[in-house]
């Protein structure tokens, strides 16, 4: 019975050695059933838990074009391009699960915004700082367009009808009121960009859930 008991503690000790450092490693294990016979006829059953994980993320980019207007010509020349990521503030995330679980909104968020601050998106914010309410740049509504399973864009573009420096951040809104707050979900800096009268910028938010 001494030797019995020593060989199943002595078994014991390794498969939980073994599950523990599955569970460390941060890999997914299998529910499976062990059976191990020893030597005296004994059996032992060990059941080891599955463990799954599945995680819903929201990621998106910006891409942001400007374009001057040739009086001459009549026709309009690109003179800016730039892409980088964007960042789902707090009140974002509460809203995309109020859409999911509990009391979805009317509007989507498809707004978009602009403005000339120069600080950094952050976590905390409801809204964009300093927004553009005037010239052309006001809050506008972007068309959305799906672009594959789970990915789609949303873009407007703007035509200022008065001058505007340096450009340089953006936010995508549930609400078309410009200038209101929170009613943010995501925001962007970009490399600042001058517009004059008459020039175009078109805003796109590339978006996609996995």
């Amino acid at each position: 019975m001494l030797r019995k008991g020593l060989i199943i503690g002595a078994v014991l000790f390794l498969l939980g050695a073994m599950v523990g450092c599955a569970a460390e490693s941060g890999q997914p294990t299998k529910e499976t059933s062990v059976d191990l016979a020893l030597t005296d006829g004994v059996t032992i059953e060990v059941e080891q838990a599955a463990k799954e994980t599945n995680t819903f993320t929201l990621k998106g980019r910006v891409s942001v074009d400007a374009y001057h207007y040739d009086a001459a010509t009549g026709t309009y020349i690109s003179f800016y391009h730039h892409e980088s990521s964007n960042l789902v503030v707090d009140i974002g995330k509460d809203w995309i699960e109020d859409q999911l679980g509990d009391s979805p909104g009317t509007d989507p968020a498809k707004w978009i915004s602009l403005s000339t601050d120069a600080t950094a998106p952050a976590a905390g914010w409801t809204q964009i700082i300093s927004e553009i309410t005037t010239g052309g740049l006001a809050r506008a509504a972007g068309t959305y367009t799906s672009t594959g399973t789970g990915t789609w864009t949303i873009a407007a573009t703007f035509t200022a009808t008065a001058p505007h420096t340096n450009v340089q951040l953006t936010g995508l809104q549930w609400s078309a009121t410009a200038g209101s707050d929170n009613n943010l979900l995501a925001a962007n800096q970009f490399t600042p960009v001058t517009l004059n009268s008459n020039d175009m910028l078109t805003i796109t938010w590339q978006l996609s859930v996995s």
